[in-house]
């Protein structure tokens, strides 16, 4: 009984324990209102930070310069440290000697204060989408951003950026390629895939693209009868020029390709895979043994030549 009843008062004790403990740990949660209030100065802070972006914008970096703080740290995608105000300046003077007809829309702020801790102050959260071109090929860009900044004194103190830059460097071309994979491997498989699907699309000023321009440049074909022949550069080029005219592929046809061996040496390179093509009418799906013969001409791969033989 004796046993029964110190086993009951170790529960009571307990329970009790862990009811005073929630009741103090839940005494310690500030609530949100206790920590962030609206800014007393919210116009203003507001008009700092869009007044900042708006000096980016049109280039008078000088204004922009006055309007940071002499401590201004800025941190972003891909930065490895904070950049201060000079730093800051000069990323954008880059920037602009390389793009052309800047602008913000889609413009929104909200302005706010932290009552205590580390990031006591006032800040000021802003959103919107910067949009410029590219001045080497024209590109134009359109980057949703959004940027926390703490405002003291009529300047920013500190920023932070967020914006996606996987979506500025599709639009401008780049890629990024896997550390284990070989550039040069990668970057064919890719072109070969692009090649296929302009074809597909019936869009012969890309394909041609793809091809390297040269007398003996060629693509032998085996039929299903086992017949293989040979297309000249010439007829390559004219069979490319109806194909845009004639457009032979129905909408809705694909390709896969699997099993690549890639092998580049300097500026030649050897590939082999199989595609295979899956058709929209219901069609059993072709797969053929493909192999082509690369160059690269002004540092990009082309084709020169190209074999295909059926599956078996």
């Amino acid at each position: 009984m004796d046993k029964v009843i110190s086993s009951a008062a170790r529960f009571s004790l307990f329970f009790l324990l862990f009811l005073a403990c929630s009741h103090s740990f839940a005494q310690r949660t500030p609530k949100h209102n206790d920590v962030v209030a609206l800014s007393k100065n919210a116009d203003e802070n507001v008009a700092v930070l869009n007044n900042y972006l708006d000096a980016l914008v049109s280039g008078d970096l000088n204004r922009a310069r006055s309007l940071l703080a002499a401590d201004y740290q800025e941190n972003g995608p891909g930065y490895e440290k904070p950049m201060n105000s000079e730093q800051a300046i000069n990323s954008w003077q880059s920037s602009l000697n390389q793009r052309t007809d800047h602008r913000i829309s889609d413009r929104r702020t909200l302005a706010y204060q932290e009552k205590s801790g580390l990031n006591e102050g006032d800040w000021v959260m802003g959103w919107g989408t910067y949009h410029w071109k590219e001045k080497a090929g024209g590109t134009m860009i359109e980057l949703p951003y959004q940027i926390t900044a703490r405002v003291s004194n009529g300047t920013l103190k500190e920023a932070r950026y967020y914006y996606d830059r996987a979506t500025v460097r599709d639009k401008m071309g780049y890629v990024a390629i896997p550390p284990e994979v070989d550039p040069d491997a990668y970057m064919i498989r890719k072109m070969l895939e692009a090649e296929t699907q302009a074809w597909l699309n019936n869009d012969g000023k890309t394909m041609v693209s793809y091809w390297a321009d040269l007398p003996y440049a060629a693509h032998t074909v085996t039929d299903e009868a086992g017949k293989a022949y040979d297309i000249t550069a010439t007829e390559i080029g004219e069979m490319v020029t109806r194909l845009s005219t004639q457009r032979p592929n129905k909408p809705g046809t694909t390709f896969t390709t699997s099993n690549f061996t890639i092998r580049p040496n300097g500026d030649a390179a050897w590939a082999s895979y199989e595609q295979t093509f899956h058709y929209p009418d219901g069609r059993e799906p072709v797969t053929n043994i493909e192999s082509r013969y690369l160059e690269k001409i002004d540092g990009k791969w082309k084709i020169s030549h190209m074999i295909s033989i059926p599956k078996r």
